[in-house]
């Protein structure tokens, strides 16, 4: 616990001097004492008394459970029961996560997403325990619906423990072949509209939903007056798949759009709780649309206002007239799209990594840093293995950011559309490029290279022939020996790669 205001003053206002802070019982508070043994460190005072105290006072002073301006928490788990939440989660991830994570076959880390979906269900699972207390309907277990359930893991554990659901995502994941029959997976592309609704499910979960997250709270309104939802935001779109701009440039991009969120699960009718979970992220903060702000008889008013909301964030109309629907579970027909210009993620995940450009393209641009880089000589003395010694222009080092300055606007338009831009891609040919700490020169092809003048590269070691790796390394050419003005500083037999 901070120690109190008052405190903070008492202590910024005494004239001892601070030889090092210790923890003291004071009124049944922890309050940050100092001790008194030297009085020389005059300097260590006027720092604690002008520095560390005012930052001590201010934040005992602002420090609220809730943000007054977006109403989001600070604190955890304060829907559910904290004990209860600490129990059932040493269960659940003794029950599944143990094994799941031996043979987790997908590329992501186990260690983050298993221990994450089994913190995700057990906080849901004691949300839906304690709705079901309150409405006196202890043995009718909510159904649900994951929209974007990822590599299902979620649906597994909910399913497992007694909830009827399915998940649904774009793509399939290799992990789904591992769930017994019992954990329904479907693959589904979800299009905000008539067809995309589901009046049957109880709750609808979006657990870092991307594109999907501010259509949860619009899908779950339409879906009928019961359903209710759990919302985990991750990464940051608008109504029209567009990436969300920050509209208040005082919070982050992240608490910026968690307001905005709050704000439009406000105008979809919903009174909306947040929460904070315990979970290896950053992004951690949930909304849950546990019940309606308004009567049953203005449904069609709260419809009106929703399609207000898709129609100021998008920029076409829907095709149905919002007049002639009487309520969101009556809207029928393949026609009655909501919108007609979102852009949800396709089936096929466009490869974006700098891989996919055309070969002519990225010589073009390997050319270009190499003459950047030999512009200035940085000659160093190599030798090969039969004793032969020349001088080899290993270049300089350059800053990223001024390489990429030097690339044409056009071009590098086209780099920075492919998730990392200069850097990806010089990453991409490692073998020719070294990249660290936002600096970019030609790698040596030796193993122990230096860069230190008159000082040789070290010889290679010769390839051994049962050795497969080699072999298929030596069917490459080498990029030193046919594009740089002094060759490959190593001999054919000495290169990883074919000279010929």
């Amino acid at each position: 616990m901070w120690p109190t205001s008052s405190v903070c003053r008492k202590i910024m206002n005494s004239q001892i001097s601070p030889l090092k802070l210790v923890y003291l019982k004071h009124k049944k508070e922890i309050v940050l004492a100092i001790k008194t043994e030297n009085s020389s460190c005059i300097s260590s005072v006027d720092w604690i008394k002008a520095y560390l105290f005012p930052k001590i006072i201010k934040w005992a002073e602002t420090a609220d459970v809730k943000n007054e301006s977006s109403g989001l928490v600070t604190s955890s788990i304060t829907l559910v029961n904290i004990a209860k939440y600490s129990k059932m989660y040493q269960e659940l991830k003794k029950k599944y996560a143990l094994q799941m994570v031996q043979i987790w076959p997908e590329n992501t880390d186990p260690l983050k997403f298993v221990y994450e979906d089994v913190a995700i269900a057990t906080y849901l699972l004691l949300l839906w325990e304690q709705e079901r207390l309150q409405r006196g309907t202890p043995d009718a277990y909510q159904t649900f619906v994951d929209l974007g359930c990822g590599n299902g893991l979620l649906v597994h554990i909910l399913s497992s423990e007694g909830h009827q659901g399915v998940g649904l995502d774009v793509r399939k994941r290799k992990i789904w072949d591992l769930y017994p029959s019992s954990t329904k997976l479907q693959v589904q592309s979800i299009f905000p509209s008539a067809e995309c609704l589901f009046p049957e499910a109880d709750w609808l979960i979006g657990n870092h939903s991307d594109e999907l997250t501010p259509w949860i709270p619009i899908i779950a309104a339409r879906s009928s007056r019961s359903c209710r939802f759990f919302l985990l935001p991750c990464c940051c779109y608008e109504l029209n798949g567009q990436k969300y701009q920050r509209n208040n440039s005082s919070h982050s991009q992240y608490m910026d759009y968690l307001d905005y969120i709050y704000k439009l699960c406000k105008v979809c009718g919903f009174t909306t709780k947040i929460d904070r979970l315990r979970i290896p992220s950053t992004k951690r903060i949930c909304l849950v649309g546990c019940e309606r702000n308004y009567p049953e008889h203005k449904s069609l008013k709260m419809d009106r206002d929703i399609q207000f909301l898709i129609d100021s964030k998008t920029s076409k109309r829907m095709e149905a007239t919002i007049g002639e629907l009487s309520g969101c579970s009556e809207i029928k027909g393949s026609t009655n799209k909501w919108v007609q210009d979102v852009r949800i993620r396709e089936k096929e995940e466009k490869v974006r990594n700098c891989t996919q450009l055309h070969r002519g393209f990225v010589e073009e641009i390997l050319k270009l840093v190499t003459e950047q880089l030999l512009s200035k000589h940085y000659y160093i003395l190599v030798s090969s293995m039969e004793g032969e010694k020349r001088l080899w222009n290993a270049g300089e080092k350059m800053l990223l950011a001024e390489l990429a300055s030097l690339i044409p606007r056009e071009k590098l338009k086209q780099l920075k559309n492919e998730c990392g831009g200069v850097q990806t891609l010089l990453k991409n040919n490692g073998y020719v490029f070294l990249v660290e700490h936002g600096y970019v020169q030609l790698r040596v092809p030796s193993v122990n290279a230096s860069f230190q003048e008159n000082k040789p590269i070290s010889r290679r070691k010769r390839h051994s022939p049962g050795n497969i790796r080699n072999v298929s390394r030596k069917q490459k050419l080498c990029w030193f020996h046919f594009n740089h003005p002094d060759g490959c500083p190593l001999s054919d037999d000495d290169c990883s790669y074919r000279h010929g």
